[in-house]
């Protein structure tokens, strides 16, 4: 019996050591997943932490690729208004060099001209001139020159024109405007007017040479213009004296010169370039030499006229037709040769009965020229 008993309490002895070793088994397991836990917090307390600084970083990141984007379109704004603007100004030189091309081709074409202008120059028919401009005390040349004009002034019927001595008297005639002639059977009232004239003040000429005509000078005297105009017009005809077709000859009456005109171009130029042609003429024993000058053809292309009042002359209007012609000029002229009459030396006088027309001529005074 105590035998039994003490097996059954060894039995519960080594129940109660397993459960006491369970125990601490089961908590050391309890503490190890208490340390696990803590780690598991730690760590997950770790990765939140990590996670919040990577979505930092991705914000700040994706902030930098928005900022860097927004800063690429500008820039390739930028760019392209600088490629655009470099466009505009490419375009703008190109123009700007078509219009430089354009005026070197102008400029050239002038240069070529002048070249031309410069070869007819020396070419040109010879002519003496006297020097008649003013001079300076140490011998130099001045700046004026004696220019004469030629001016005609057309007067209407029942007009006069007198020209006085005095440029006094003419002002006094003028001051009195009205002016009334005692003649045999009435007395004749007429009105004084200034004589305004229309003076060229500027001219400007633009010349050119004829391609097809050719100017022959310095021919001698003695020639019948028949006989020198067929054989010129022979001679130039023939090609072994470097003419062609003769379309037309003049003889220039005022200077002798004759123009030929030819069929074709480029003869002339030929012609010209060699400057002399040598002729026989029948009645001259020797061959001459003939001067072959461009023919120049000129252009007015600005005109510019003043009006000029005369110093000397004055115009009288309302002259009735009541006597013979001469008589009443006869008349006019004696009243205004008076000096009670307001008149004085009558240098010239010119009347035109009502009914015609005339042109009276102007030249400057040789006193004011000096």
């Amino acid at each position: 019996m105590d035998f039994f008993c003490k097996d059954v309490n060894m039995d519960d002895a080594s129940k109660l050591k397993a459960c006491q070793q369970e125990i601490l088994h089961r908590k050391a397991q309890h503490t190890a997943v208490q340390k696990d836990i803590a780690d598991l917090e730690k760590t997950k307390h770790d990765l939140q932490h990590t996670a919040m600084e990577l979505s930092i970083r991705t914000e700040r990141l994706q902030e930098s690729i928005e900022s860097d984007k927004l800063g690429k379109q500008k820039q390739d704004l930028i760019l392209q208004k600088q490629m655009d603007d470099t466009m505009v100004e490419i375009d703008s030189l190109l123009k700007e060099q078509s219009n430089v091309r354009e005026e070197l081709t102008r400029i050239e074409e002038e240069r070529s001209e002048l070249e031309k202008q410069l070869k007819v120059s020396y070419s040109m028919p010879q002519k003496r001139w006297i020097f008649t401009g003013s001079t300076n005390e140490d011998g130099q040349r001045g700046v004026a020159f004696d220019i004469k004009p030629h001016i005609r002034y057309p007067i209407e019927g029942g007009s006069a024109v007198i020209t006085l001595e005095d440029e006094a008297v003419a002002d006094k005639i003028l001051e009195m405007e009205e002016h009334v002639i005692p003649l045999a059977d009435c007395r004749l009232k007429i009105k004084s007017h200034p004589l305004k004239l229309q003076m060229l003040e500027d001219i400007e000429i633009k010349t050119r040479v004829c391609k097809k005509r050719i100017l022959i000078s310095e021919i001698p005297k003695g020639i019948t213009s028949d006989q020198l105009l067929d054989k010129l017009e022979l001679h130039f005809s023939k090609q072994k004296n470097f003419g062609g077709e003769v379309d037309h000859i003049e003889l220039l009456e005022d200077s002798g010169n004759v123009v030929i005109t030819f069929a074709a171009e480029g003869i002339a130029e030929n012609l010209t370039k060699r400057e002399f042609q040598h002729m026989e003429f029948r009645g001259i024993d020797k061959r001459i030499s003939l001067r072959v000058s461009p023919f120049i053809k000129g252009e007015i292309v600005n005109l510019t006229v003043g009006e000029v009042v005369s110093r000397k002359s004055v115009l009288f209007t309302g002259i009735p037709d009541i006597m013979d012609e001469e008589l009443l000029q006869d008349s006019l002229e004696i009243h205004f040769q008076k000096e009670s009459n307001g008149g004085g030396e009558v240098d010239q006088f010119a009347y035109i009965p009502e009914g015609k027309s005339g042109i009276v001529c102007f030249e400057a005074d040789n006193e004011t020229a000096e």
